[in-house]
């Protein structure tokens, strides 16, 4: 009876496998046709029946030393295995093995942070003491540390692990580390459990510095310990400010909770002869899937507070003394950000009872739950870094492997509430511009890869197919479902799938659920099939244009049309949905008013394999008006960042080319040193000393950002 239920269930999954294929459009890896087999996903994009998540709870207790960087810890963790799987083994992160002498790493790292790794002075499991050097109970490689269990974990049950363990505060700032020598960014510096999941199994990917997050979800109980004259700011809430606090500034604190107004907690007077009443400060964090702190004896502390959904949420900032002036904004454009992010776009209230932004990077930033540690006071990163609270803080998303899934929205809806809330420039031009830039250069490269494409294998294409090329994509479906569908659609995404793990596929299936389309033309043609967006102006008689899809890759049509008449000149902008090119490569339109056209561009504000026959008249004719001496062609490096600003010649037209950062595009002349990109959203002005040009300053309006370079 047995033998013949086992023949019937290896037939169902013969049956059933083609089955599912047959209801997608799309190619399903075995990987996630085992999760619908098994019911843990479903092909509407929700959670299936059966979904399970594993939960690890952890109790903390760390020692700082500031003079030595040293951290010394000791942790209790508990580990729920809800998986239906026993499990002979747990494994171990250990992210600061990332240091340890011959492991991989993706960046040069200083050389005194190179060493042993994490010191592991004591394990026990269930009670039972391990021995790090017995390979029969620990087995260390990498970055990650397998304990091999005497007896399975059941399904169901739970088991205790304690950790103790040092290391350092590493020198190498990357996402954590030193920011000078009392101030620290603490991050990855814990024994964490590793997931396990209903898709891969344990996640055994090393942390090499390139890919981020994969974690479980749980409580946290974190004490932490640092001499009484340093700031601690950290993940979670904090349990103990009448302990730790002076009344002066415990009164301040106190106000910032229900303020909507700024709070100065901490400035320059207190920080003086700041002495704390304690140096032990404990927060709890609940269900969040990781924990960071900083700590400072000379940063400053401002403090708010936003409502959300009827409840205050602390908002705060802490920074250096010495460049106080630059960073009095910050705390409040992560208030409006709040806002805006609960109340508009997304749309979903956000979800915990604080944020906090350190200020310790020196280039752009790094999101942990409830906090992140950013460069400068850039108003793109801050609001880049509060949106990664959604994804994959709430949402929880495997970034190992689908990085897109997370750094691209944060990418996309960064760009689309700046330009919706933050920019009251009345001229600010299409918003899809400001998604073009990251996306023109590699577009059509060999290294532009299917989005689907892991990851793991992506360490030398990582920000464009993480950040540009999907938050485009991303644009491109705001574009064609509209506002209120999309966010019907999204929201529906966050909800379904908050403080769980999904898929690409569990995406792709709720906005086919919810939006009521087969969207399969989209996904297939811009995440698993190679090729390259391009249209071309084929003919323009008598009023009627005619354009060619001539790239595999759809996208919409946009036309700017500049007029001329008896007024001055004035600009019009229509856009078309990319579904005009369904079932035809050619496709007709009528320009009104084309007596008193006078020029006319194709897609200036999307990416487009060969930008340089999408004008009317072609834009080499355009630059016959102006007397250019060819003296700003060169090479500026950049004072700001480590890039290079090339200008060349292409066809009689100036072309723009920041190879490092994956972007380029051809110039329009505003005169002889004024220029700005064909799709409005850089300018460039070039600068003369003794009649030969020396310089260039370049306004990127996308990111509110200015960059000067010095020609070679």
């Amino acid at each position: 009876m047995k033998k013949l239920q086992f023949v019937f269930i290896g037939l169902s999954l013969l049956i059933y496998s083609p089955y599912l294929m047959g209801q997608s459009k799309l190619h399903i890896p075995k990987e996630i046709q085992e999760a619908y087999k098994t019911e843990t996903r479903s092909m509407d994009g929700n959670p299936g029946k059966n979904y399970w998540q594993n939960q690890v709870d952890y109790s903390i207790e760390v020692d700082v030393t500031p003079e030595t960087r040293g951290i010394d810890g000791r942790e209790t963790v508990t580990f729920k295995n809800n998986s239906p799987d026993d499990l002979n083994e747990v494994v171990i992160r250990l992210y600061y093995d990332v240091f340890k002498k011959g492991n991989q790493r993706d960046m040069p790292v200083n050389v005194e942070d190179i060493g042993d790794g994490v010191n592991l002075k004591s394990i026990k499991v269930a009670g039972q003491s391990y021995d790090p050097t017995n390979p029969d109970q620990v087995r260390r490689g990498g970055t990650n540390m397998s304990l091999l269990l005497s007896e399975p974990l059941k399904s169901g049950d739970q088991l205790k692990m304690e950790f103790e363990w040092e290391q350092k505060v590493p020198l190498t700032v990357r996402r954590t580390g030193a920011i000078d020598s009392t101030s620290f960014f603490v991050a990855y510096w814990y024994p964490q459990v590793a997931v396990y999941d209903d898709v891969f199994g344990w996640d055994r990917i090393d942390y090499t510095f390139g890919t981020e997050f994969y974690n479980n979800l749980g409580n946290f109980d974190v004490k932490i310990t640092a001499p009484d004259n340093f700031l601690v700011w950290s993940t979670g809430t904090l349990q103990n400010s009448d302990d730790i606090l002076p009344e002066p500034i415990l009164k301040k604190y106190k106000q910032a909770q229900t303020s909507s107004d700024l709070v100065n907690i901490v400035n320059g007077e207190d920080i003086t002869d700041l002495k704390l009443k304690s140096g032990t400060w404990h927060y709890k964090a609940n269900e969040v899937i990781d924990f960071a702190f900083a700590i400072s004896d000379h940063y400053l502390w401002d403090g708010l507070s936003q409502k959300v959904d009827g409840r205050d949420v602390f908002i705060s900032t802490a920074f250096p003394r010495a460049t106080a002036g630059r960073y009095g904004q910050v705390t409040k454009i992560q208030q409006k950000t709040m806002k805006h992010f609960s109340e508009d776009i997304p749309g979903v209230a956000y979800p915990y009872p604080a944020f906090t932004t350190f200020i310790g990077l020196r280039g752009g930033g790094m999101e942990f739950p409830m906090m992140a540690n950013n460069a400068g006071p850039g108003q793109g990163v801050t609001i880049h870094e509060l949106f990664h609270t959604y994804f994959p803080m709430y949402v929880r998303i495997n970034e190992r492997r689908f990085a897109w899934m997370d750094e691209g929205w944060a990418n996309f809806i960064t760009s689309l509430v700046t330009y919706k809330y933050f920019n009251d420039n009345p001229n600010k031009g299409s918003f899809y511009s400001s998604l073009k830039s990251g996306v023109q250069g590699m577009s059509g490269s060999i290294g532009d890869l299917p989005t689907v494409t892991s990851s793991q294998y992506m360490s030398g294409n990582y920000g464009y197919q993480s950040y540009s090329l999907p938050s485009f994509t991303y644009g491109m479906l705001y574009q064609y479902l509209g506002e209120e569908k999309f966010l019907e659609c999204y929201q529906a995404y966050i909800r379904r799938w908050a403080k769980k793990s999904p898929t690409p596929y569990d995406f792709f299936y709720t906005f086919e659920n919810v939006s009521g389309e087969d969207l399969s033309w989209f996904w297939n043609s811009w995440y698993f099939e190679l090729g390259y967006p391009d249209l071309s102006l084929f003919a323009f008689k008598d009023g009627k244009l005619l354009v060619k899809k001539v790239g595999k890759r759809p996208v919409p049509l946009s036309l700017s049309m500049e007029y001329t008449d008896g007024e001055g000149i004035r600009n019009d902008y229509m856009i078309l949905k990319p579904t005009i090119w369904n079932n035809n490569d050619n496709y007709s339109v009528t320009i009104p008013d084309a007596a008193n056209l006078k020029s006319l561009t194709i897609n200036a504000d999307f990416p487009d394999f060969n930008e340089l026959d999408n004008y009317y008249p072609p834009l080499a004719d355009r630059y016959k008006s102006f007397d250019l001496s060819g003296d700003v062609l060169g090479v500026y490096p950049v004072q700001q960042f480590p890039v290079e600003i090339e200008i060349s010649e292409v066809d009689g037209v100036y072309q723009m080319v920041i190879a490092n950062a994956g972007m380029s595009g051809y110039l329009i002349p505003i005169d002889n040193l004024n220029f700005k990109s064909t799709d409005g959203n850089i300018s460039l002005k070039f600068s003369e000393e003794n009649g030969k040009v020396k310089g260039v300053e370049m306004k990127i309006a996308s990111f509110g950002i200015t960059v000067n370079g010095t020609k070679n």
